[in-house]
């Protein structure tokens, strides 16, 4: 289960715990926790990954936390899409998308970057180590 720091655009830093095994990763962001994986198992050539961001309380057996962006608190689970992994609604979440909840243009720009610079680090440096 490898490790690794992960610096990303916005200064935060998350540490990366990789399990390749089963095709996921924790990402701990100071007392943020998030699980990322592969939104297609398998296929590992579709630019699809799923952010599972968790809630206070999670009962996932990870204790998945959700993610703090700027002033905004993100939970739910969205999907990372396409070349630039753009951040959607995940098609088992009934049409909840988390960025949906953030009311200011600018932030709502800023949380969805860092999903995706989150769901790019995952699928180029992640997944290719994954045991498919």
């Amino acid at each position: 289960m490898p490790q690794t720091l992960v610096r990303f655009d916005d200064g935060t830093t998350a540490q990366v715990t990789a399990f390749l095994d089963v095709g996921h990763a924790l990402y701990s962001f100071d007392q943020d926790l998030i699980l990322v994986k592969p939104a297609y198992y398998g296929q590992p050539d579709r630019y699809a990954v799923t952010i599972s961001l968790g809630r206070p309380g999670d009962t996932s057996g990870y204790g998945l936390t959700g993610l703090h962006i700027g002033d905004w608190f993100l939970t739910g689970t969205v999907m990372c899409t396409g070349d630039d992994f753009t951040p959607r609604t995940h098609p088992h979440a009934k049409g909840v998308n988390p960025l949906n909840d953030i009311t200011d243009p600018d932030a709502r720009h800023a949380a969805a970057d860092h999903l995706s610079q989150i769901a790019s680090h995952f699928h180029t440096t992640i997944a290719p180590g994954i045991k498919w």
